[in-house]
């Protein structure tokens, strides 16, 4: 037999993985990370991490999915893979989480994407000042 869930249940809990995510990620201290303001009239649909000045992730509850989806915007490199990442995604990557545990391999993969760039920022600065 089938159990339904409670539609606000849901809710609660993705909404309070969006509050873990986000509490995680900026908890590691990374320089430049902070959570962005989300421009929209009414509820924000999203919310956001920015690091460095720019977006780096946008996250929102997904309750058909059962499921809080984080993208990474375009303007950052990230890591090649993650037990959570969905293929084929639009922008650097997408992760799909559902659980606690899944929240700390999301932190840790954001962490991993600032650094990723960065290193790749200075490398190439690295190159064009021996030019």
């Amino acid at each position: 037999m089938k159990h339904k869930h409670n539609p606000q249940d849901l809710i609660v809990t993705l909404d309070r993985l969006v509050n873990d995510l986000i509490g995680a990620v900026l908890a590691v201290g990374v320089k430049g990370m902070y959570e962005g303001d989300v421009m929209c009239s009414g509820p924000a649909p999203y919310r956001r991490i920015d690091c460095d000045g720019r977006a780096l992730a946008y996250i929102r509850a997904r309750p058909r999915k059962k499921a809080v989806r984080v993208d990474i915007t375009g303007l950052w490199k990230a890591p090649p893979s993650s037990s959570i990442r969905v293929p084929n995604a639009c922008g650097a990557a997408s992760l799909l989480l559902r659980s606690e545990v899944e929240v700390y391999e999301a932190a840790r993969f954001l962490v991993a994407t600032v650094d990723r760039t960065r290193r790749q920022q200075a490398k190439k600065a690295l190159r064009a000042d021996a030019a």
